[in-house]
């Protein structure tokens, strides 16, 4: 007989919702859940490449001894300004 999952919860996963239970309901002050991501100055993101793709990133970052990040923020910054938005 197959288990359901969303049924059965682990110890651990009982403990931790039972101590976010106590510490807060999960909800804003409109009855909305409460957001839980990008809520610090800084976030973080995942993007994924293909290996080809990274090695062709990582070699660029190489040679203009810059970081990945710093290649993102110049390229997104570009398109902004191509759309006459102030850039990052």
């Amino acid at each position: 007989m197959k288990r359901d999952a969303r049924k059965s919860k682990t110890a651990l996963a009982s403990f931790a919702s039972a101590q976010t239970g106590q510490q807060n309901s999960g909800m804003n002050g409109a009855g909305e859940p409460e957001r839980q991501r990008g809520k610090h100055s800084v976030v973080g993101l995942n993007i994924r490449f293909t290996r080809d793709q990274w090695e062709r990133v990582h070699q660029l970052a190489l040679a203009e001894g810059v970081s990945i990040q710093r290649l993102v923020i110049r390229g997104l910054s570009q398109v902004f300004r191509e759309k006459g938005l102030p850039t990052l």
